[in-house]
């Protein structure tokens, strides 16, 4: 099953929430959280061998995937800090 995570940038208060992470009940695909410098953006994106992994915004073929506990990231529209909290008590199948 897959949780849910949050960014929030302590500078410029961008954030994204409730972005899906891990896998449904196969495997494959498995979502997984990006940074996306082409559009500046942080999201969760599917992620399947023999496919492009794209940006779930702007569908970029190279967004920077994130390890899965990822807690800290630089904000990709200010470079200021930015907090991942992971929401594992918010699940989805």
């Amino acid at each position: 099953m897959g949780h849910f995570a949050d960014f929030r940038c302590r500078g410029c208060r961008y954030e994204e929430v409730d972005l899906g992470v891990g896998h449904g009940r196969k495997p494959t695909p498995v979502l997984k959280l990006f940074r996306c410098d082409h559009c500046h953006s942080v999201g969760s994106t599917w992620v399947q061998e023999g496919r492009v992994t794209r940006c779930s915004f702007c569908y970029h073929d190279e967004p920077v995937l994130l390890a899965d506990d990822v807690t800290a990231l630089a904000c990709p529209k200010c470079q200021a800090p930015g907090v991942v909290t992971h929401r594992r008590d918010a699940t989805w199948e």
